[in-house]
């Protein structure tokens, strides 16, 4: 391993620093950042946070006033990396079924509680005090790290990390490290894309009583449709054999992830999620339009082409007249598990955690594909109870917390260096 009693040394100052990173961790989760209100005590946080450090940064609002928080740190020539996270959080729901307060961030002997713990509070509480361990320790980049912090990626990302990499804040970035959350197995090095589309079919009115008979109804013919729609899933794409064993290796995860051995299929394969279905009235008359909001999955080896096409079929198939409107489309994306960037993470990670994990595809979409489009090599790696995301009782081991806080510091040191000249004078 490059540099490895130095990184022995970094590894060090996480251990003896890691009450603090939990605390940060823990003061994140507190902050119920939901909705708008929320998500500005969060900005507030982080910006004194940075100015407690001495890090220039910019919050920035360029869509619906949704902010974005900005900075750089370092200043020498070399390469340039970027650490993404996002600090808004799904709501925490039907209160009562939670064993404990949804935002306590209550820190125990081996777990961090709340909502976001592992979407993704956590993964920023480890920029941040990586931030703040290379500050105080006087741990000098080579080059430089950005840090994007994004308020919208529960959204889809795009008023956060899409506005970022269109208006060059990604510009001539080397590697991008995202804390999304991923199992203690694996790092993920692709996604999926993602659709929204609407459907929509024309009837002849009539009255119901003679609609066996004569007429058409829109709300008939949409049912049609969407019986057909999971043939959706039978497409395929062309993968090299790098990918190919990802893929395998993915379907693994996820099944064991969901407790599931069904359910490796929607790694390559097309999702359908019938969102909304409307039309029809209270009256005895058959409908005369009816719309369908239908969401998909998309596998990044899979084309908007190929989905068009095949829903063509369908629609024909089912032998009605139907509108498909396309509301929003993102592909998919993925890094080559032979860059630097995956080695160096794969490598770390085997160190620090004594075993090998292995490279997968992440069964949904996030804000590394907006990295991806730009050509910038891009991992997600960070702690994670898969199980809780989302969902009732979100926790993370706090193992999981300290070891990826000591992956990506040694990452950083593969991917850009530091400066080991006062170390070497110390040892």
């Amino acid at each position: 391993m490059k540099n490895l009693e130095f990184k022995k040394y970094l590894w060090q100052l996480v251990e003896d620093e890691k009450e603090d990173l939990l605390h940060i961790c823990s003061r994140l989760i507190q902050i119920p950042s939901v909705d708008k209100a929320g998500i500005e005590v969060i900005v507030r946080y982080v910006s004194g946070f940075l100015d407690g450090l001495g890090i220039a940064y910019e919050v920035l609002r360029p869509v619906d006033d949704t902010p974005c928080i900005v900075a750089e740190f370092g200043s020498g020539d070399g390469p340039t990396g970027i650490f993404n996270g996002h600090n808004d959080v799904v709501a925490p729901g039907d209160i009562s079924r939670w064993d404990y307060d949804p935002f306590c961030g209550t820190v125990t002997d081996s777990q961090i509680l709340g909502r976001g713990a592992s979407d993704m509070k956590c993964g920023v509480g480890i920029f941040l005090f990586l931030l703040k361990l290379m500050t105080v320790h006087g741990l000098k980049l080579k080059g430089k790290l950005r840090l994007h912090i994004v308020h919208d990626e529960e959204q889809g990302g795009e008023k956060g990390s899409l506005w970022l990499t269109e208006h060059g804040y990604a510009s001539e970035a080397d590697f991008c490290i995202i804390t999304e959350p991923t199992s203690y197995n694996n790092i993920e090095v692709g996604q999926k894309g993602s659709a929204r589309l609407r459907l929509r079919t024309y009837g002849q009115p009539v009255n119901g009583s003679v609609i066996n008979y004569v007429g058409e109804s829109a709300l008939h013919s949409m049912i049609r449709v969407l019986s057909g729609l999971n043939e959706l899933s039978t497409l395929s794409g062309t993968v090299s054999d790098d990918e190919a064993r990802v893929i395998e290796v993915s379907k693994k995860i996820i099944c064991k992830a969901m407790g599931l051995d069904d359910v490796g299929e929607a790694i390559d394969h097309v999702n359908v999620n019938v969102i909304r279905f409307d039309g029809g009235g209270d009256s005895t008359m058959t409908s005369e339009v009816c719309e369908a909001i239908i969401g998909l999955g998309v596998p990044f080896m899979i084309s908007r082409a190929q989905v068009d096409e095949k829903l063509r079929q369908i629609i024909a198939k089912a032998g009605v007249t139907c509108d498909v409107e396309y509301l929003r489309w993102k592909d998919g994306a993925s890094t080559p598990v032979d860059t630097a960037l995956v080695q160096s993470v794969l490598e770390n990670c085997k160190y620090v955690r004594g075993r090998e994990i292995a490279p997968s595809y992440q069964w949904a979409t996030s804000d590394a594909k907006y990295y991806r489009y730009q050509g910038i090599p891009t991992i997600q790696y960070g702690p994670s109870n898969n199980r809780g995301i989302h969902s009732y009782n979100e926790n993370v081991n706090i193992e999981d917390v300290i070891n990826c806080a000591k992956t990506h510091l040694a990452v950083l040191e593969d991917m850009i260096g530091f400066e080991h000249s006062e170390w070497e004078a110390s040892v």
